[in-house]
């Protein structure tokens, strides 16, 4: 009985300061993606749009190869490859 009337106190003080850690993480985080310079926020926007143009090149590719070679997402030199897609 005496160990779990020290536990209770130990667990709440740590949870406490868990939880104070824990906010401020994500406090200090959200401070610094509001801190962007205008080249990095400019950079950011460059670099997104180029993820935009290759996912579309990589939709028309796959439409062709669609087109192609019907069964190119079943071959198994492609399930050999250990591909990475997300």
């Amino acid at each position: 009985m005496s160990e779990l009337a020290l536990m209770i106190p130990i667990v709440a003080i740590v949870g406490g300061i868990g939880a104070g850690m824990l906010k401020s993480h994500y406090k200090h985080k959200e401070k610094m993606m509001g801190h962007m310079s205008v080249d990095q926020m400019a950079e950011l926007e460059q670099m997104s749009k180029i993820a935009d143009i290759l996912d579309q090149r990589v939709n028309v590719l796959e439409r062709i190869l669609d087109d192609e070679v019907p069964n190119w997402r079943e071959s198994p030199e492609r399930n050999e490859s250990h591909d990475k897609t997300i």
